[in-house]
């Protein structure tokens, strides 16, 4: 996985290896978008487990 940084060096998202997913997180959720071969997208959010 690749960081992506804006600006001001904060951690934006994250992109797999194969430039096909982006990861988004902001507290405990996470938006993953997916690009298809076909050009369309699939967007989904999930809440993530955080580790006691």
């Amino acid at each position: 996985m690749n960081q992506v940084k804006n600006l001001n060096q904060k951690r934006v998202c994250d992109i797999s290896d194969d430039r096909k997913t982006l990861f988004i997180r902001r507290g405990d959720c996470v938006t993953e978008v997916r690009a298809n071969d076909d050009g369309t997208l699939i967007i989904s959010h999930r809440k993530d487990q955080q580790l006691s």
